[in-house]
Formats: C-alpha cells, structure tokens, sequence
C-alpha cells in the first residue's frame, strides 16, 4: 500500500512538472512576440529620424548651391567728391569750371570674380552733360570691394545762358546727377589656367546726385540709389 501511495505522488509530481514544462513553453512564444515588437518600433523611429536629418541636409544643400551659383549685379557706387578748384560767375553770363577727384567703389556680392569692360562715368546738370570720366576695365575679386579714384573736369559749356543757372549760381549750390552702366560678366567657376566657365551678363548701375557750394567750394550731400 505505501508502495502504491509512494507511485502516485511520483506520477503526480511528474504530471506536474511536464504541465510546468508545457505552461513555460506555451509563454515562450509570446515573450518572443514582445521581445521582437518594441525592438521594431524602436527601429522605426531611428528609421524616420535618419530621414528628417537626410532631407534637412538635402534642403541645406539646395540653399547653398542656389546662393554660391546664382550671381547678381554687383554695386557701382560714388564715396566721397574733393575740390580741386573752382571757378563761377553770375554776371552777365552766368557759369562754372570746376575739377573733381572722386572714390568710387565697385562692390562684387558673388562668389566669383566680376570682369568689367572701360566704363564711361556722366555728370549732367539738369540733364545737360557738364563733365565725363572714363573708368579703366578692371576684375573685381569674388564677395570684394573694389576702390577707384578719378579726376573730372566739368564745366557749363553745353549749359549756356539758361535762367536755372543764373538762379542757382546766385544760391550758391549745384545739384549734379552721376550716372553709368559698369557692363561686365560673372565667372563663378574657373581653372588655374583662367579659362573661363559659366561667364554671366551682369550691370553695376551708377545713379548718385550730389550738391555743390560754390562759395565753400564742397561737396555737402552725396545721394546714391
């Protein structure tokens, strides 16, 4: 009898361990199913963030190549105007003779050299050309300023006896309009040995006035669009 009671517990405590075995095994597989799911979504969301940062690099990039290789019209400006000498009269023939020595700049924003061709500076007096300079052909160097100083002889020869002369003279100030077209071209690109690619039509325009004081002999106002 007590072999018989002595079986039954070992038969049970087997039963009990294979139903042990069999609860183990059916968890298994679900664990393996969490396991394998967050891994996975962590993974997507590495995936997304990979492809934000590339089409941020990718917008990045498109901005850069459009501000490096998009050229623009570089900036043709007067700086400053000295006296040189300076002669008027308002009686009875009303006129002037004067010598200017002007700076001016040329400013190139592109991230290539600007090459300009000889430009011819105007200075009129109410539309009547009164004076003229010519600018040497120069390159200005990329995103650079390039400075230039001239001597202009201007006189009311082509004026004549005209009543806003005589009546500006006896005031005392002048107003002078400076303008020119700077044609030339863009390279943004090129090899050592200066052969030119991609060259582009560019115009530095000039349009300034500035006021004269006869009697101080000066320049008080220089105003440039």
């Amino acid at each position: 009898m007590a072999e018989t009671n002595f079986v039954q517990a070992k038969e049970n405590k087997d039963s009990t361990l294979v139903q042990s075995k069999e609860s183990d095994l059916e968890e298994q597989p679900q664990q393996s199913e969490d396991s394998t799911t967050e891994p996975s979504s962590k993974f997507t969301r590495k995936d997304l963030a990979k492809l934000v940062a590339s089409l941020v690099v990718v917008a990045l990039t498109v901005v850069f190549l459009v501000l490096v290789f998009t050229s623009k019209h570089p900036k043709f400006k007067v700086r400053s105007v000295a006296v040189e000498t300076l002669d008027y009269t308002t009686s009875p023939n009303p006129s002037f003779n004067m010598r200017f020595a002007a700076k001016m700049t040329v400013k190139n924003p592109n991230f290539g050299y600007f090459r300009y061709g000889v430009t011819n500076v105007s200075f009129t007096y109410r539309g009547i050309q009164v004076g003229e300079v010519s600018i040497p052909k120069a390159r200005v160097r990329a995103v650079s300023t390039r400075k230039m100083n001239a001597a202009i002889n201007l006189n009311s020869n082509n004026v004549g006896n005209d009543i806003n002369l005589e009546n500006d003279v006896r005031l005392g100030t002048l107003t002078l309009t400076v303008q020119s077209n700077m044609k030339g071209k863009v390279y943004l690109m090129s090899s050592r040995k200066r052969s030119k690619v991609n060259g582009r039509k560019r115009t530095a325009a000039l349009n300034c006035t500035l006021t004269v004081n006869l009697p101080k002999k000066l320049v008080l106002d220089i105003h440039c669009s």
